[in-house]
């Protein structure tokens, strides 16, 4: 059977469990329809983060909460709510301001999506984009999808067993362990 984002929340609201999707710009209807929805109703609710400041910039997060009245139950099954997480971001020569949009079946309030967000973006920048970047995971191709599992999943051990051993870095853990098979082999037991 061939996945589909819906075909995946269907099953994932049948199994009783809840779901939250990025909506992005390639998904020209319900993108467009989603910003229309933001531009004329009012959130439920909005929650802001203070200024953070990391790396010579200073960032700050606003989530705001709509119903996702209007949105067509039958193709979206289970969404209870629109989200917009609101970033700006300021370095000393300009600031800037992203707007991503989420689809979910969760209805709570915008403080814990604030939280719920921040935990998302650390996942994706401690697992995600060094699977992507650092190891080349976008640029893996094969045939096989269980060679292909097997292989994130490598990368996933490596990255963890990295972590585990006092590096913060994969980058930097890389460079130090090249040519250390002695090194990498105790690292494993």
């Amino acid at each position: 059977m061939r996945f589909t984002r819906k075909k995946t929340l269907s099953l994932i609201v049948e199994g009783g469990n809840d779901y939250v999707v990025a909506v992005k710009e390639n998904q020209g209807k319900l993108y467009r329809q989603i910003e229309t929805i933001i531009r004329y109703r009012q959130p439920r609710q909005t929650a802001s983060t203070p200024f953070e400041c990391h790396h010579g910039r200073q960032e700050q997060r606003r989530v705001s909460v709509y119903s996702a009245q209007g949105i067509d139950p039958q193709r979206w099954q289970g969404t209870k709510t629109i989200l917009c997480v609101e970033r700006r971001r300021c370095t000393p020569d300009k600031c800037s301001i992203h707007r991503a949009y989420y689809l979910s079946s969760l209805a709570t309030t915008a403080r814990l999506w604030n939280n719920m967000v921040r935990g998302h973006w650390s996942i994706e920048n401690q697992l995600h984009w060094p699977k992507d970047v650092v190891l080349h995971e976008d640029e893996t191709y094969g045939r096989n999808p269980n060679a292909l599992l097997n292989a994130s999943l490598f990368r996933s051990i490596t990255i963890n067993l990295l972590r585990l051993n006092g590096f913060k870095s994969v980058t930097s853990a890389l460079r130090e362990l090249a040519n250390q098979v002695e090194r990498i082999f105790r690292l494993l037991q």
